[in-house]
């Protein structure tokens, strides 16, 4: 019993040695293959230094952890607890019933609904291009997350693919429609909460440090997150407070009230304690069928 047990052991070790060695391989969590959210840096991107330094970090469940531009400023970072995120969720009352098919806000202790990732990396570790395929638990979704990063115009632009896998949430009344979410908590300039606000449009949301320094101008830094393709959705985007988002966790992607008006006032609104969300609202996605939207996070 013990040979076989350690046999099977080595055999799982063995195909994790070869898939990681073509560029493919799915990630084991601690205690075996368990999905779970992850802060660690497991991607590293780093270019230039002073002002022109631009560091990020992705994780290999598709969580950018860490956004450093310029040097010694985060924008993203170990301060927070939900960083960066995404979603699906389905449903639409009263026709379906909202339901999360998968849920990574960026917090390793609330990840719900994806199985393991795996991870295509072929040029080797902290190398482009990068793409990190999850499926939902339900077994009815799968995401495609694929990075890209622009150090001149300080951006990293996150594809993201849904493709329906099975019908297992569909009923007599058909399938439900299908919303695709990605969220950042405020940490502008190392969460920096003097004069920090966050502001909405149709299709983008941000944070910014609105600081004015005599005689030499803005010294603030902005983190703005943009729909470039949505897909055929209808983009929309909101803000929410931490603790709002927090306790919906398993909802990630569904609206409910609490939204916070925008443009903020820091006077009033601590913008580190907020959470930028840019959902993706699609009709029922067909069987087999991949919809694909485009992301872009900006230093500005």
């Amino acid at each position: 019993m013990t040979k076989k047990v350690f046999s099977k052991v080595m055999l799982r070790m063995a195909l994790l040695v070869i898939l990681a060695l073509c560029g493919l391989a799915t990630v084991p969590q601690q205690g075996g293959f368990v999905a779970m959210a992850s802060n660690t840096c497991d991607t590293l991107l780093t270019f230039g230094s002073g002002a022109t330094a631009m560091n990020v970090c992705i994780s290999n469940e598709g969580n950018i952890v860490k956004f450093e531009s310029p040097a010694g400023f985060q924008q993203i970072g170990p301060s927070t607890t939900f960083r960066d995120g995404y979603a699906i969720c389905s449903g639409n009352l009263p026709t379906f019933a909202n339901v999360p098919q998968g849920t990574n806000p960026g917090d390793v202790s609330v990840e719900n609904g994806f199985g393991p990732a795996t991870v295509i990396q072929p040029g080797g570790a902290n190398t482009l291009p990068l793409t990190i395929i999850r499926n939902s638990l339900s077994g009815n979704y799968q995401l495609t997350q694929s990075f890209a990063r622009d150090t001149l115009h300080r951006t990293v632009t996150i594809t993201m693919k849904i493709k329906r896998l099975a019908n297992g949430d569909c009923t007599s009344k058909g399938c439900p429609p299908v919303r695709l979410q990605r969220a950042f908590e405020g940490d502008v300039d190392n969460n920096t909460v003097a004069n920090a606000r966050f502001a909405t449009t149709t299709d983008s949301v941000w944070e910014w440090v609105d600081t004015i320094a005599a005689f030499n101008g803005p010294t603030g830094h902005g983190l703005h997150l943009s729909n470039v393709a949505d897909g055929g959705a209808t983009p929309i985007t909101t803000v929410y407070t931490v603790s709002d988002y927090g306790s919906y966790a398993d909802q990630a992607c569904i609206v409910y009230s609490g939204e916070v008006a925008t443009p903020t006032d820091p006077s009033v609104t601590d913008a580190t304690t907020l959470v930028g969300r840019l959902m993706y609202f699609f009709g029922s996605i067909p069987l087999n069928t991949t919809k694909t939207v485009k992301v872009v996070y900006e230093r500005f």
